[in-house]
């Protein structure tokens, strides 16, 4: 079935790192519009978004870090709690990181805050552990934060889909069916941890 008007879909964008631990951020969108948009053209437009995003950051990113297998999930509301109910489409997103250097420890994650109307529902994203020479005491200097604050412009701007038609970026609420956009994209120099990114460990 195609994603309809007010649908919500969860977007699970996974990469490698260096010694094969899994990194994910996962992305929820809304969509709005009442045309019929078919799900291979929702997923290609998901994917040029994803990369676009992290392109951004390829500077600050170790050139061992891979692209996985990625998934767009619609999901709905049961009545207790947010369900994926169908597959909308796969992605492996094309991503080309430069630097050579040492990576920061994996649960040192540098991260961007996204806030709603709702001033308790934020969105929050750790991204890869960035090359040492991005940072001076656990404070990031020279681009890092450019590159940030370019991915935090592109995560929550709306996906066109052509004519009124759009993906809106945002969060869904834990125990609720409500659903808030993302307003705007807050980037902190303070290296921000991650406890679950661990080697071995995962996302």
């Amino acid at each position: 079935m195609a994603v309809e008007e007010l649908d919500k879909v969860r977007v699970s964008a996974n990469f490698e790192l260096g010694d094969g631990s899994l990194y994910q951020n996962i992305y929820y969108f809304m969509r709005t519009g009442v045309d019929t948009i078919t799900n291979a053209t929702l997923t290609t437009t998901i994917k040029a978004r994803i990369e676009a995003m992290y392109a951004t950051i390829a500077g600050q990113t170790k050139s061992d870090t891979v692209e996985q297998l990625s998934f767009v999930d619609k999901i709905e509301w049961s009545g207790t709690q947010w369900l994926v109910t169908e597959n909308v489409g796969t992605f492996t997103p094309v991503f080309t990181p430069t630097q050579v250097g040492d990576a920061l420890p994996y649960n040192c994650a540098p991260f961007i805050v996204f806030k709603t109307s709702r001033p308790k529902t934020v969105g929050r994203k750790f991204l890869f552990p960035f090359d040492e020479a991005w940072q001076a005491n656990s404070i990031l200097v020279g681009g890092a934060l450019t590159a940030m604050a370019a991915f935090g412009a592109l995560a929550i701007t709306s996906l066109p889909l052509g004519g009124a038609n759009a993906m809106t970026p945002g969060v869904v609420r834990t125990g609720t069916a409500e659903f808030f956009a993302f307003q705007v994209a807050v980037v902190n120099d303070v290296i921000g941890t991650q406890r679950k990114r661990r080697p071995g460990v995962g996302a």
